[in-house]
């Protein structure tokens, strides 16, 4: 931050410097010696050319930067770059999301509906610039980029990041011609689907163990508190629907048989952006490695979300992400599940899988059937 204004800067990779192209954002460097007293003076305007041995020539400072509010034009050009890695990209636009998730969802940093809509903004320039970088990507090559990013300390980032790209691919996949408004649309969805967590006691978020009854019926509301936190902010996301996000945000609990929450609604009455993020947000809840818990294999995975297939997901759209998108043969052998009330909320140590249990016969299992010509399996 400069000394004498409250304007906000921050640092970026010198090999992450657009060349070759005009700019469409101002470098600065920081002038002062001091520490504290921070003097930042512009040295590349919008519009200009830079050449590798420009940017070389820039490695004689402590850093470079570039402004706050061009954020999302620096993000915008780096997407744009045939020259930079992909795995180059989408950590620094995973950062710039983590950056603004941090500004909604720290307890510790000051909040209020203000904040909330710049952060929204950020969480748009990130999420268009993720779209730009990620789109024609295959599930299994998305899986191996997620493993190959690092993760933070609070589980929300991360799996709110990967569900927004998870989102993305799997809608991408289903609907071929889906427009550049709607792939933003859903991956905003699923980025911001558990905005209402900013009103939920971080030691209830944060606990890697059983919830309580009390503490399960707090989680619960998170769905409702995001859409009216979404609404008090108000963003204005041009040329996107923002009524089929705040479907996502209220929805993606919602299962298919209507045994979800909050509204306990049914399947026929969810929107498609619903169904996809509730299918990315439990796959990577069980598939995506951290410091405290395994993943899952593919396989086992997907075996454990099909015998869920018609009570809590999409059957349609499950069978196409298998067929379709994960390349994965389900062999049916896989003899494990999760509880039926497997929250995909909270940073599990272990993930609580069970045995499935043989179906409990009948008193009258060993009396001959009526019908002597009948076929049995």
């Amino acid at each position: 931050m400069d000394s004498n204004s409250k304007t906000v800067y921050f640092t970026i990779d010198f090999h992450l410097v657009v060349r070759e192209k005009p700019l469409l954002y101002n470098i600065y460097i920081n002038s002062s010696t001091i520490k504290g007293k921070d003097h930042y003076v512009k040295i590349v305007r919008p519009g200009e050319v830079l050449t590798d041995d420009d940017v070389e020539g820039f490695k004689k400072y402590q850093g470079i930067h570039v402004l706050e509010s061009e954020r999302g034009l620096y993000l915008q050009s780096l997407a744009e770059d045939e020259n930079i890695e992909s795995i180059d990209k989408v950590s620094v636009i995973k950062d710039s999301a983590v950056k603004h998730l941090d500004d909604i969802f720290n307890p510790g940093k000051e909040f209020n509906t203000e904040i909330l809509g710049e952060a929204l903004d950020g969480c748009h320039d990130s999420m268009k610039a993720m779209v730009d970088v990620i789109k024609d990507y295959d599930i299994n090559s998305l899986k191996k980029l997620i493993g190959d990013l690092s993760f933070h300390d609070f589980y929300t980032y991360d799996h709110s990041i990967n569900v927004s790209m998870y989102s993305v691919l799997i809608y991408k996949q289903l609907k071929p011609k889906a427009s550049e408004a709607d792939l933003v649309a859903i991956g905003l969805g699923g980025l911001l689907h558990d905005l209402g967590k900013t009103k939920i006691s971080t030691e209830i978020l944060n606990k890697t163990g059983n919830l309580t009854d009390e503490e399960f019926a707090q989680i619960k509301k998170h769905p409702e508190l995001g859409v009216e936190l979404f609404r008090e902010a108000n963003p204005e996301f041009p040329g996107l629907k923002k009524e089929s996000i705040e479907k996502v945000i209220i929805e993606h609990h919602e299962n298919i048989d209507g045994s979800g929450y909050p509204k306990g609604i049914k399947g026929e009455d969810h929107h498609i952006f619903s169904k996809v993020v509730s299918i990315a947000d439990f796959f990577d809840a069980i598939t995506t490695k951290r410091s405290y818990s395994q993943a899952l294999p593919i396989e086992d995975a997907l075996e454990i979300m099909k015998r869920t297939v018609g009570k809590k997901i999409d059957s349609e759209i499950f069978d196409f992400f298998v067929k379709k998108v994960s390349k994965v043969i389900l062999t049916g052998k896989t003899m494990i599940e999760l509880p039926v009330d497997f929250n995909t909320e909270i940073a599990h140590a272990e993930l609580p899988i069970q045995k499935v249990q043989p179906k409990k016969l009948g008193e009258n299992f060993t009396k001959a059937d009526d019908n002597p010509n009948k076929i049995t399996k």
